[in-house]
C-alpha cells in the first residue's frame, strides 16, 4: 500500500456541504488535488466539480487518477425524511461508491457513518459497544458500513477503509441542531426538554476534519473509530456556554416528556416539533476509544470551538435554513 505522502488525488463524494468545506482547505495543505462530486456544486473555485448523484450509477470520468476517496454524502437530518430515503441514498450510494473505486482501481476509502449506528443510552459506547440503531438513518449507515468493510475484505492485502463515526457535529455552516439551538436561544425560546444533565455527545467541525486527515495518515489498513469531544456534554452545559458567549438570556429546563406523545400524534409541524424533542430527550454518551489509544490531540475543547465559531459567524444565526 502506498503511504498516504504519496496520494494527492482526493474524489469527495458530498464534498459540497458542512463537513466537505472545512475538510477541502486542509487536504489542499497536505498538497491534495480535490474534486467535489455532488448533487449541489460547491462554491469552492479551487477544486474540480462533478456533477454526481450517488443514488445513482456513478460515471464521473477524471482527468487524472485518485488515489483516495472520502464519501461524506448522505441523507441525514432525522427526523425529516421518509425511511426509504435514507436506505437509497445512503446503503444505494454506499454501493455504488464501491463499484466505481473497483472500476478506477482506488483502493482507500474514507466513510463518515454515524454514532446512531449505536442506539442511544445510558450506557457509556465505545467501538467495541453493540451495534442496536433504533431509527432508519442508523441502521442504513451500518448496513453502507459492511458495504464498505466488505469491499475492503474483498481485497484485504491492497484496500483499506476508515470508517469514522461523528456525534453531533457543529461550527460554522452547520445547519442542524446546533444552530437551530443558537437561533432559539437568541429570540429566547430555547427550553431544554427535560434534565439539563442530559448528556449529549457532541464535537466540533474543526477537529472532526483534522481527525480524518490524521487517520488516513496513519498505518492503518481497516478502522473504525468514533468521533466527539473527549469528554462527556451535557445538554444544560452546550446551550449555557452558548448563550453566556453570545450574551443570551440562559435557557431553563422544563419537564416536556409527558407532551411529546401528544405532539407525534397530532399533523404536521406539530408532530414534526413532537419529534425532535424525542430525539432531544435521548441521551448518547460516546467516547473516542480509537482516537484516544492513537494518540489524536483535539485542538478544541466546548468553549474554544464556540468562540471560534461566534467569532466567525456568530453561531450562523443569521443563516436561512430549513426548520
Amino acid at each position: 500500500m502506498s503511504q498516504s505522502i504519496n496520494r494527492k488525488v482526493v474524489v469527495i463524494f458530498g464534498g459540497s456541504g458542512f463537513v466537505g468545506n472545512h475538510l477541502i482547505p486542509k487536504l489542499q495543505e497536505d498538497g491534495y488535488s480535490v474534486h467535489i462530486a455532488d448533487i449541489v456544486p460547491t462554491k469552492n473555485n479551487n477544486v474540480t466539480f462533478h456533477l454526481c448523484d450517488v443514488r445513482n450509477e456513478i460515471d464521473i470520468e477524471l482527468n487524472e487518477q485518485p488515489d483516495l476517496i472520502i464519501n461524506l454524502a448522505a441523507v441525514h437530518r432525522t427526523p425529516g425524511h421518509e425511511s426509504d430515503d435514507y436506505f437509497v441514498s445512503n446503503v444505494a450510494g454506499a454501493t455504488n461508491i464501491v463499484n466505481w473505486a473497483t472500476q478506477k482501481n482506488v483502493n482507500d476509502i474514507v466513510f463518515t457513518s454515524s454514532i446512531a449506528v449505536y442506539g442511544p443510552g445510558e450506557d457509556l459506547k465505545d467501538e467495541s459497544s453493540p451495534l442496536t440503531p433504533i431509527h432508519a438513518y442508523g441502521k442504513s449507515k451500518l448496513l453502507a458500513e459492511n458495504i464498505f468493510l466488505t469491499w475492503q475484505n474483498e481485497n484485504s492485502n491492497r484496500r483499506r477503509i476508515l470508517i469514522c463515526r461523528p456525534a453531533v457535529i457543529f461550527g460554522a455552516g452547520e445547519k442542524g441542531n446546533y444552530s437551530r439551538m443558537a437561533r432559539a436561544l437568541k429570540l429566547g425560546l430555547f427550553l431544554i426538554p427535560g434534565s439539563r444533565n442530559l448528556v449529549k455527545s457532541s464535537g466540533y467541525v474543526g477537529d472532526l476534519t483534522r481527525s480524518i486527515v490524521f487517520m488516513i495518515k496513519s498505518a492503518k489498513t481497516s478502522e473504525t473509530y468514533n468521533f466527539c469531544f473527549p469528554s462527556l456534554l451535557t445538554i444544560g452545559e452546550i446551550s449555557s456556554a452558548m448563550a453566556s458567549i453570545a450574551e443570551w438570556r440562559k435557557p431553563f429546563a422544563l419537564p416536556l416528556r409527558r407532551i411529546v406523545p401528544v405532539l407525534t400524534r397530532l399533523g404536521y409541524p406539530l408532530s414534526h416539533i413532537g419529534k425532535r424533542i424525542e430525539k432531544l430527550l435521548l441521551p448518547t454518551r460516546i467516547e473516542a476509544a480509537v482516537l484516544k489509544r492513537m494518540g489524536f490531540v483535539w485542538e478544541y475543547d466546548l468553549q474554544a470551538s464556540l468562540n471560534e465559531w461566534y467569532e466567525y459567524s456568530k453561531f450562523d444565526t443569521e443563516v436561512k435554513f430549513e426548520a
